[in-house]
């Protein structure tokens, strides 16, 4: 059995893929027979060293300057919290947000995390003196999980070191804070976290395309794992919903994050099929479950088919899938971005309706061939007559007499080949 050191800012109960998947597997882990430690950043309610479900928890420092404001301002609100309605910003908010934006966001580096890394980095100190650990493990989002896990390296060189990715740092399209200021320092550090690190992990082979392209030899070391499937679907979550009521339900779960993945042709497609088939007023309604930004919240208010219902548990999302009739993925437009509700998606065999940004769609080539997915292609916020006729025929078809993709093309989702893949590249 081996000890294991993960670096994550955000870890349960934080609500957020990265935290799910890395609280999923260090539980997992523990459960083997591993013994697994986690720094993380603290939250209000919970201890600073704790043993969760068979895992060392240690809570140091905050992941952002936002969370400060909120713990020392004995606010309930903040990111990653389950149960926080979703209404317009007041205008403490609105002022705070702006002064993020133009002050903090201009200076801080390299990203909103960095309040966390000298807390985090003492914390992981005082466990390299305290543990033999056989590998370290850090994770982004943010990238100064990273920072800390070079540290740790630099600390002990013959430690195992794993750079966990969820979105490129300094690749093209991405948006850097102050990129006048940072950006070559921010390429240069991501280059040196590949040249240290002994493994790196993406979720999908589009990345990994993208850093041979940059890093050429170098990136030779980065491995593709799959986003994780956890807890697997079970044959009731499978079950259709209620066909006897008349609505028609479209429900879209995750975030929006300007500029890469916006509502607007969303809203625009919804409006002209209003248009087109005015029986539907009244009859469709569209559910976005996560968190609502607040440059995102003045284009849902008023909007009579939308329901916005913030963050939810994972068991109130996978409810909330089954009362679905159509599913919505709003791409990226970015190639290279695949979202983890990806694989959620396709284990809860609903119709999915896809808005494609780009050619080279990683949530696309990931999907393959599936009459349940629709793509459509969106250029300047529209999509085409033909596939607005396509749209049409989709959201009036019916799917329930179709088989679901379980079995072995989700199978490489779950934990076990998820942890298998990772514990291969730690060589442990």
């Amino acid at each position: 059995m081996a000890n294991l050191l993960i670096i994550s800012a955000w870890y349960y109960p934080f609500i957020h893929p990265r935290a799910h998947r890395w609280t999923s597997l260090a539980e997992y882990w523990a459960a083997q027979g591993h013994e697994v430690h986690v720094v993380c950043a603290r939250q209000r309610g919970y201890l600073k060293r704790d043993q969760v479900r068979g895992v060392w928890v240690h809570r140091a420092g905050f992941d952002s300057l936002k969370e400060v404001v909120y713990y020392y301002a004995g606010l309930k609100g903040g990111r990653g919290r389950v149960g926080q309605r979703v209404v317009r910003p007041g205008w403490v908010l609105r002022l705070f947000t702006w002064l993020y934006k133009v002050v903090w966001k201009k200076i801080y580096f390299p990203d909103d995390a960095c309040i966390w890394y000298f807390p985090a980095r003492k914390q992981v100190r005082a466990l390299l003196r305290q543990y033999e650990f056989d590998a370290v493990i850090s994770v982004s989002l943010p990238f100064t999980g990273h920072l800390i896990g070079q540290y740790a390296k630099r600390k002990v060189p013959d430690l195992a070191w794993l750079a966990d990715i969820g979105d490129p740092f300094a690749q093209p399209a991405q948006a850097l804070n102050n990129p006048l200021f940072y950006g070559r320092l921010s390429r240069r550090l991501e280059a040196q976290i590949f040249k240290l690190a002994d493994a790196i992990v993406v979720t999908n082979p589009a990345i990994q395309a993208v850093y041979r392209r940059v890093y050429g030899a170098v990136a030779d070391k980065v491995h593709v794992v799959p986003p994780l499937l956890h807890p697997a679907w079970q044959p009731e979550d499978l079950e259709p919903r209620d066909s006897k009521n008349s609505m028609i339900h479209l429900g879209y779960f995750g975030a929006l994050y300007k500029p890469v993945r916006t509502p607007d042709a969303l809203l625009l497609l919804l409006e002209k099929t209003f248009a087109a088939r005015p029986y539907l007023c009244g009859k469709l309604l569209v559910h976005f479950f996560g968190e609502v930004f607040p440059e995102f919240y003045e284009k849902f208010v008023g909007v009579a088919y939308v329901q916005l219902h913030g963050l939810r548990s994972r068991e109130e999302i996978r409810l909330a899938m089954r009362q679905m009739d159509i599913l919505l993925n709003i791409g990226n437009t970015t190639p290279y971005q695949l979202p983890s509700k990806a694989v959620e998606y396709l284990a809860s065999g609903k119709p999915v309706l896809h808005l494609s940004y780009v050619e080279d769609d990683a949530f696309v080539q990931f999907w393959g061939e599936d009459s349940r997915l629709l793509i459509l292609s969106v250029q300047q916020n529209r999509v085409s007559e033909v596939q607005f006729r396509h749209w049409l025929h989709f959201l009036e078809a019916d799917f329930a007499s179709e088989d679901h993709p379980q079995g072995n093309r989700i199978k490489p989702f779950e934990i076990e080949a998820v942890s298998a893949a990772y514990i291969k590249l730690l060589k442990i």
